[in-house]
């Protein structure tokens, strides 16, 4: 699915037009240095198709918990509870080293609850904050080069 389509869905089925959530690029210059976008508003930018097209990083939505996981051999054993809870998320294999799992929720998440249930599976807590950018699903990783893929569960 190619970035607009995604942020699309994103801002009008999953947060129902209530998230004007920030994008960026992030890339490595020739000499492999990182070197990052200003972060820009969805809503201000999705005219803007180039910036769209080549955006590979969000903010992480107020009804949305990541769970940011450096280990694959942990991922089953939180997939099975998340089902046992009967929670609404997709799983995604960055494309870097880590793998993240998007959790949704029908209201949005005090930064509290945000880190209790990141504290709860292990993950990494600063993904609790407003403030934090992500990998864009379906987008190409900056670091690796590689696509931000969904597991298949």
């Amino acid at each position: 699915m190619e970035n607009k389509a995604f942020l699309d869905y994103l801002y009008y089925d999953v947060g129902k037009q209530q998230y004007n959530f920030f994008l960026a690029r992030a890339y490595l210059d020739k000499e492999g240095k990182p070197k990052y976008s200003k972060w820009r508003a969805y809503l201000d930018a999705q005219s803007d198709d180039r910036f769209i097209a080549n955006c590979n990083q969000r903010s992480i939505l107020p009804c949305e918990v990541i769970l940011d996981l450096e280990s694959k051999e942990r991922i089953t054993p939180i997939l099975a509870e998340l089902k046992q809870l009967n929670l609404y998320f997709f799983a995604y294999d960055t494309g870097s080293r880590g793998y993240h799992i998007h959790l949704f929720f029908n209201r949005d998440m005090t930064t509290q609850e945000k880190l209790a249930i990141i504290r709860h599976f292990g993950a990494d807590e600063m993904k609790a904050s407003e403030k934090t950018l992500i990998a864009l699903e379906n987008a190409t990783h900056w670091k690796s080069g590689k696509i931000k893929e969904e597991l298949m569960i």
